[in-house]
């Protein structure tokens, strides 16, 4: 069992959130956020077994929704597949920062993706605006920036001792 990295995880995830809803809801360059949240999500699944994974990203994702305006479970569903993705491709790659900057990267485009396209069914956007446009090229590019930073201290907290002599080299 990982009570400890579970409770961590989601200790990290609820201030991701608190930083994202308040701090970070004023700090837009380019009027575009980085989604905080989904990178803590990202940033966690490295270590927490698959069922626990994936409920965290629909945790964090429930959260936002509930701080947002968007329709209830849009953020829950996009960041349960994103978990879900991870998960399944994490051992398909090794952790240098390369590697983790490419998948931090794709999967905050799939993240963006999946709201985008959802929302647009749900009449929150169009894909064809640029705003929405703007969120798919800057959120991914934010989010790696973020998450070179973020994944080492994650690793320190929560990962276990082979992985962290491992990744912090």
């Amino acid at each position: 069992m990982q009570t400890r990295e579970i409770g961590l995880s989601l200790l990290l995830v609820v201030l991701a959130v608190l930083l994202q809803t308040t701090l970070f809801a004023r700090v837009r360059p380019l009027d575009v956020a980085a989604d905080i949240v989904l990178v803590a999500v990202i940033a966690c699944i490295r270590w927490l077994d698959p069922e626990p994974a994936v409920l965290l990203g629909f945790t964090g994702g429930v959260l936002i929704d509930l701080f947002g305006s968007a329709p209830l479970g849009l953020q829950a569903l996009s960041f349960t597949l994103v978990a879900l993705v991870g998960v399944r491709t994490r051992d398909r790659y090794d952790f240098s920062p390369v590697a983790t900057g490419i998948a931090v990267g794709l999967l905050s485009l799939l993240g963006v993706l999946l709201v985008a396209v959802v929302g647009t069914l749900f009449g929150q956007g169009m894909l064809n605006d640029p705003e929405v446009q703007r969120s798919l090229l800057l959120v991914p590019v934010y989010n790696v920036i973020l998450g070179l930073a973020v994944l080492p201290l994650v690793t320190s907290f929560i990962g276990d001792d082979r992985h962290r002599k491992a990744s912090l080299l």
